[in-house]
């Protein structure tokens, strides 16, 4: 069984690392791309990096270095929640050539090992890019003994087993519980979209001090306030926390046995319905009062549009990674709605942030709506179909369009009612509240168009997953974070430029947008569809 395991694991790293590309490609664009994907993954992992160690160091230099360990494992094993919950469907489940590594003659235990594992391996890298950092920085403040490099180094591969195998349970459960439906990825869906809301909601009522809140004297107290909030929102952190900073090795083989147990646990109940699961999940359901009709016939574009809305929601991943920003932001803006300005500037203890909110706000809801790119991994999840498009008598500019008339249709009602929750909280006037409403519209074009451009750039046909598309493509996070980055730029700009005035800067980014969202969208009408 273990050589089961590692062929099987051995094949899917090969695939997702896209490790033959380099030794056996002879096409110079495709190893390009395969080439700048890589130092894009480099660049993400200096960013996170980065980020980890400054929150350490930080930390530090506040005198709160007994914090560290418990907000490393705390944030790591967040993380590690939040990604795998997108990727289970189409890693554990789901997956593209289910039917063909369930015919070889291995044990389904070893498939699901050899998948798990998979999970793990990339988990564990997003865990050490996480905790090294940090327990670098903790080792600047506290000079611990020997024994700490020996446990913290063994617990940050250790970390990632309890929260990646809860999010794999909550995953099996989801996809369980969607089989039994006719509507099997509306149910997934909608219960992803519940469970990630209800552990954000379980998050933030746990609470926190707000400046408002904190004196000179609760200062001394805050590094264990910190730590009996991160062990109320996840009980390990605190057995884990006594173990690196007393040393104490009782709690550390408490900490490195509960992963273990459980993900025995979790491999023995799955395998006795992971065929049933997967049934469930790719089997379509067709109706038995099937009646013949009139037919409706549609425009090429039409169609097209159908086609490529039906695509987008019938696929787990696609909506949670590509639609989750979106929704986010109308739950968001309801909530801030209901609880209103008054009751917001207290809580964040920011006094008369109004004015600063209403600069702001366009920009802010502008940048979310950028992140949700649907387009951007549109072209590339045609995958091995796409001869289909380009033998079809159809210009290629008309499969451009539907695709971003998807993006726009998902995303403009979402930008008009956001704006309005906004408008109505800030109680915002007029001319604000009409650049609250117009930026973000303008955005979404932009998103769009830029999405189909980056997609066209550094299109990717050679998947086997399209998670791997989805999540890790190079057209993926050009698409999410340029998206990002276009409404960044204007909110730094009204943050550090403080006389500069807010409706002027709104009018000249929006012609801006509106001018490079044209100027795209012609370039883009005039590339060819090629594989």
């Amino acid at each position: 069984m273990r050589s089961s395991i590692w062929i099987l694991l051995r094949a899917q790293l090969l695939n997702q690392l896209r490790l033959n590309d380099f030794k056996y490609e002879t096409d110079k664009r495709k190893k390009t791309r395969t080439i700048a994907f890589a130092v894009s993954m480099g660049f993400v992992a200096i960013l996170v990096v980065s980020y980890s160690f400054g929150i350490g160091y930080g930390l530090g230099s506040l005198g709160l270095a007994d914090a560290i360990p418990g907000c490393a494992f705390a944030i790591a094993s967040l993380m590690v929640l939040f990604f795998t919950l997108f990727k289970v469907n189409g890693t554990i489940f789901a997956f593209k050539g289910y039917d063909m590594l369930m015919a070889l003659p291995v044990p389904t235990s070893a498939v699901i090992t050899s998948r798990f594992l998979l999970l793990y391996g990339m988990n564990a890298l997003f865990s050490l890019g996480i905790m090294l950092p940090m327990g670098i920085a903790y080792c600047l403040w506290v000079q611990p003994q020997a024994l700490f490099y020996v446990m913290w180094t063994i617990s940050i591969f250790v970390t990632p087993f309890i929260p990646m195998t809860i999010a794999t349970v909550l995953g099996t459960l989801v996809s369980a519980i969607s089989s039994k439906s006719r509507h099997t990825n509306v149910v997934g869906i909608v219960l992803s979209f519940v469970l990630l809301f209800g552990f954000m909601g379980a998050s933030l009522s746990t609470g926190t001090l707000s400046s408002s809140q904190m004196s000179v004297e609760q200062l001394a107290s805050l590094g264990s306030t910190i730590s009996q909030k991160m062990d109320q929102a996840y009980p390990l952190t605190g057995l884990f926390e006594n173990a690196i900073r007393s040393y104490d090795l009782a709690a550390f083989l408490a900490f490195l046995t509960i992963p273990v147990v459980w993900y025995l646990l979790f491999v023995k109940i799955v395998s006795i319905r992971y065929k049933a699961i997967n049934t469930g999940l790719t089997t379509q359901h067709a109706a038995s009062d099937y009646k013949l009709q009139r037919l409706q016939v549609n425009s090429p574009f039409g169609a097209l549009y159908r086609k490529e809305l039906r695509r987008f929601f019938s696929s787990n991943s696609y909506v949670l990674n590509m639609g989750f920003g979106a929704v986010f932001l109308l739950v968001a803006s309801i909530a801030c709605f209901i609880i209103g300005i008054d009751r917001l500037e207290q809580l964040m203890g920011m006094p008369n942030m109004r004015e600063t909110a209403i600069g702001v706000a366009p920009f802010a809801i502008a940048a979310i709506l950028g992140m949700s790119c649907t387009t951007c991994v549109s072209i590339s999840l045609e995958g091995k179909n796409l001869w289909i498009l380009q033998s079809s008598p159809l210009k290629p500019a008309t499969i451009y369009r539907s695709k971003m008339a998807v993006n726009m249709t998902i995303l403009v009602p979402i930008a008009l009612l956001s704006s309005l929750f906004i408008s109505l909280c800030l109680t915002a006037d007029f001319l604000s509240a009409v650049w609250i409403f117009v930026i973000p519209l303008a955005y979404v074009g932009l998103t769009a168009v830029w999405g189909i451009f980056v997609n066209l750039s550094v299109p990717d046909f050679s998947w086997e997953s399209e998670v791997t598309v989805i999540k890790q493509s190079m057209a993926a996070m050009a698409g999410i974070f340029g998206g990002l980055l276009f409404g960044l730029i204007p909110i730094g700009t009204l943050l550090l430029l403080n006389g500069v005035d807010r409706n002027l800067l709104a009018l000249i980014v929006a012609m801006v947008v509106m001018g490079l969202t044209v100027a795209l969208y012609k370039k883009v009408c005039t590339i060819r569809l090629s594989g």
